[in-house]
């Protein structure tokens, strides 16, 4: 979905708004980020509750939960750590970037020296 924006859908609207291509800034970015991961957890908790729904039921009922209902459960659960990791990730990105600055300079040198010698 992320590929299709990129690729069909913001160069059509570029080209129509703007008149041409403009560049995606970060802050695009993070709200585009910020959407999905939104609307992934929304699909996700609708989904988990249908799940929670059906073994309560079957609990209910005296049925037998399966190995469908624990595939299910155990699913969900490494799809919400998998999302949590990368949530980490990128908290840890972010702070990276706010908190470490970068040495300025060009200090460009190799095996021969310093290219600026040789003129």
């Amino acid at each position: 979905m992320l590929h299709w924006c990129r690729v069909v859908v913001k160069p059509v609207v570029d080209d129509t708004v703007f008149g041409g291509t403009r560049e995606e800034r970060w802050v695009e970015r993070g709200v585009m980020a910020v959407s999905f991961g939104w609307l992934w957890w929304w699909r996700l908790r609708n989904e988990i509750e249908s799940l929670v729904v059906v073994t309560v039921a079957k609990k209910d009922l005296s049925m037998n939960i399966g190995m469908a209902d624990f595939v299910g459960w155990w699913l969900y659960y490494v799809t919400v750590t998998i999302g949590m990791v990368r949530v980490v990730k990128g908290f840890m990105w972010l702070a990276m970037v706010f908190l470490c600055r970068r040495r300025g300079g060009n200090n460009v040198t190799n095996i021969y020296g310093d290219p600026e010698d040789k003129v």
